[in-house]
């Protein structure tokens, strides 16, 4: 039976990439060519594996989709399709069988309730939106968990060997987005953050140290005391005029008519030396004086705890 194109309903994408290539194969090995002119030589593929929901069939060769691919296996292999070693490249997601690595389909993220095909390719698939009326270029815009439907092809692979079905990929429609789903570990869950840190550890690095006052009575804004009022001298008294007398009198004593001085004004105070430079030391970590008192701290805190001299 000749090699037959179909389009699957609309399925999650749930292992691959539509976008990266493998060169080696699940155990680490490089990928070689099988069969064909070219056996034994290295090659590059694009694999992805789509997650397709059961419906009423028992069976994914009951489906319009898997009957395509059943035939051809079939037609291909008329002997070898009928074993459990034939690689249909179709999956049982709610099977509980271990594969060839161990683990379990009904494990997998995705797998329960769905027939999960595989597709592989040489070459990238294009992408486009849903009905396929324009192409999607940007890079990795469809993730695993997004909703695709793919067309592709199906054919025997000609390994009598290892028999079974090539189902090769050609295009993916982005359908829907879904739940993205992560391979690998999840950071927030293998344990950072709970292990104390070692002597000397600091949490903010010591070329922009960012000081934290510590739990002390707030620093007061510093308030110079209210100058002393400027010195008034008291105001003379009036120039002595003795009364007139009913007669004549002698002249008065010159030292009576003179108007006393003004008392001599006190010195005025000099201007306090400008202080002496604050001089801080290592344990400052590179911060100013000016720093550390924008952050809360005062010149007897900075001297308890070593910052300064």
């Amino acid at each position: 039976m000749a090699r037959t194109n179909f389009t699957t309903p609309v399925g999650r994408l749930l292992m691959g990439s539509l976008y990266k290539a493998q060169t080696t194969d699940a155990e680490g090995k490089p990928l070689v060519n099988k069969s064909g002119p070219n056996i034994g030589q290295p090659k590059v593929q694009y694999f992805f594996a789509v997650g397709i929901p059961k419906g009423t069939e028992q069976h994914w060769s009951q489906t319009e989709w898997g009957s395509k691919i059943w035939a051809v296996g079939h037609a291909a292999f008329p002997q070898q399709a009928q074993g459990r070693a034939f690689a249909w490249k179709v999956v049982d997601g709610d099977s509980q069988e271990p594969n060839r690595t161990g683990k379990k389909p009904c494990d997998r993220e995705g797998y329960r309730g769905n027939w999960v095909v595989s597709f592989t390719s040489g070459f990238a698939p294009k992408i486009y939106n849903k009905d396929g009326t324009a192409q999607i270029v940007e890079p990795d815009a469809v993730k695993l968990g997004y909703y695709v439907q793919v067309n592709g092809d199906v054919d025997g692979n000609g390994s009598s060997q290892q028999p079974g079905v090539f189902i090769n990929h050609s295009m993916v429609a982005l359908s829907a987005y879904g739940p993205e789903i992560v391979v690998g570990p999840d950071a927030s869950s293998v344990g950072f953050g709970t292990a104390p840190l070692p002597a000397g550890a600091m949490a903010a690095p010591v070329g922009g140290f960012n000081p934290v006052a510590p739990a002390a009575a707030a620093p007061q804004a510093y308030q110079p005391p209210a100058p002393a009022a400027a010195y008034q001298p008291p105001v003379p008294a009036a120039a002595y005029a003795p009364p007139a007398p009913a007669m004549a009198a002698p002249a008065p004593n010159p030292a009576f008519l003179a108007v006393p001085p003004a008392p001599a004004m006190p010195p005025v105070p000099l201007a306090p030396p400008a202080p002496a430079p604050k001089q801080m030391t290592a344990k400052a970590g590179g911060a100013t004086y000016e720093q550390m008192i924008a952050a809360g701290w005062n010149d007897t805190l900075l001297v308890q705890h070593g910052m300064m001299v």
